[in-house]
């Protein structure tokens, strides 16, 4: 196997270096931070360059010039705690999303799933205390779904979908739990609807037979996407709630699943591969008997990665994809119109364990969690030949297993004549100790 080219190098060993101060566990009451920590060049730890081999780059450190360098700076925004009447599940793991157009975040946990306004972070709406979710286990992945929506996948193998109320807009309510009793029922007579998934054990192909892993939806809300460590990757209808397809997409647990907007699907799994899944076109002779029902197939297989792949995420519109894995590193995947569909042409490396998550924003950025217990901010240049690492955000006690980032409205400042300005980001990070961390990062542009 080649290796990949190495497109960042840690330059700053208080970045490499762990801290006793930020291993300690911060305080799980809201609060707000006035410091703010720059993360100078030095201290950035990073510089990126696109590979022009297969060999790796030397560290790009000292001779990474000013220009090349943005100007960030980070602080701890609040904490996002669990409604009173869960606060018994405050230390159990939750999963964070955007909402779509960067409206703010949903914050998912075993009892509890609540909307935050992205400006304020206070609550806008959160679920009736009276549905128990108790019994779901706990809260893996999360996704908004266009309309008003919110998706969960549960360790119970099931995914359950949230609306907001009409009548009351400060309530999410519990709309289905899928697979649906009808769909189960109305599949459960045929023989040939249940498969065997592990010896003398058989169960209806509509339902995961382990833990929920990961979910995402198509950018329309008219297609949900789920992943399990059942090895499968099924595809729901939402106006439906039906199960319109399962398939064996890999040979290990699936971790995770991204969705692009020509709604290409990628799946990352414990396999240490990424496969990528499309729908047949309409025109497909295959397709014509259903060609009202999406049908996804296997496009191709992408295998760069050392150990497990525990997350992957769609930038610049479907043209990059990133996947981060044990491996420690985030490999960088660009389109292309071969029959390998994305090539590798780097990996972005300064997390000192696995990375556990990743999400990216327009415009660029992309934010990663990892086992480290740190997020990193990634900058894209903006002619597509390297990233930046723009800051290494330490504050929680525990490994970071999912994030999320948005822009915050109306916050770009000009700086200049030089069309230099300042952009607010926020970046939503939850950890296994059921912390779930709002940081406000501003990133100098145009320099």
């Amino acid at each position: 196997m080649k290796l990949l080219p190495r497109l960042c190098m840690a330059t700053s060993s208080a970045a490499a270096a762990d801290s006793d101060a930020s291993s300690n566990k911060l305080g799980s009451v809201a609060s707000t931070s006035s410091s703010t920590v720059s993360t100078s060049s030095s201290a950035a730890a990073a510089a990126v360059s696109e590979a022009s081999s297969s060999t790796s780059l030397p560290s790009l450190s000292a001779a990474t010039s000013n220009a090349a360098c943005r100007a960030a700076a980070f602080a701890h925004v609040a904490t996002l705690l669990p409604p009173p009447t869960a606060a018994a599940a405050a230390s159990a793991a939750a999963a964070v999303a955007v909402v779509d157009g960067s409206h703010g975040f949903v914050v998912a946990r075993p009892a509890s799933v609540a909307l935050h306004d992205l400006c304020t972070l206070e609550p806008t709406s959160t679920s009736d205390p009276g549905h128990d979710t108790a019994t779901a286990g706990s809260v893996k992945c999360v996704a908004h779904v266009h309309g008003g929506k919110a998706v969960t996948g549960h360790q119970d193998g099931r995914l359950r979908l949230w609306r907001v109320s009409s009548r009351a807009p400060a309530r999410i309510r519990l709309a289905a739990a899928l697979p649906t009793v009808s769909d189960r029922l109305r599949r459960f007579p045929v023989p040939s609807n249940h498969v065997a998934v592990r010896r003398h054990h058989r169960r209806l192909w509509i339902e995961h037979a382990d833990t929920v892993s990961g979910v995402a939806a198509s950018t329309d809300g008219r297609l949900l996407f789920s992943v399990s460590w059942d090895k499968t990757l099924k595809v729901w209808a939402i106006p439906s709630l039906r199960c319109l397809q399962s398939l064996p997409a890999h040979d290990d647990a699936v971790n995770a699943v991204a969705v692009a907007p020509d709604g290409t699907v990628y799946t990352g799994s414990a396999d240490r591969r990424v496969r990528v899944w499309a729908p047949r076109p309409a025109s497909d002779k295959t397709t014509k008997r259903q060609s009202k029902k999406p049908v996804y197939y296997l496009v191709a297989t992408l295998s760069r990665h050392t150990a497990a792949v525990n997350a992957v995420a769609v930038g610049c519109g479907g043209q990059v994809l990133y996947s981060g894995g044990n491996d420690r590193c985030v490999v960088v995947w660009e389109r292309e119109d071969s029959a390998s569909h994305m090539v590798a042409i780097g990996a972005l490396r300064g997390h000192r364990k696995a990375v556990l998550s990743i999400a990216c924003a327009g415009g660029g950025l992309v934010v990663s969690g990892s086992a480290d217990h740190t997020v990193r901010a990634w900058r894209r240049e903006t002619d597509g030949r390297g990233h930046t690492c723009v800051a290494v955000i330490d504050g929680h006690g525990s490994a970071v297993r999912s994030v999320a980032v948005a822009l915050v409205p109306g916050k770009k400042q000009l700086q200049g004549g030089d069309g230099d300005g300042e952009e607010e980001w926020r970046v939503c990070s939850a950890s296994f100790d059921g912390e779930v961390r709002v940081w406000s990062l501003r990133v100098t542009t145009g320099l």
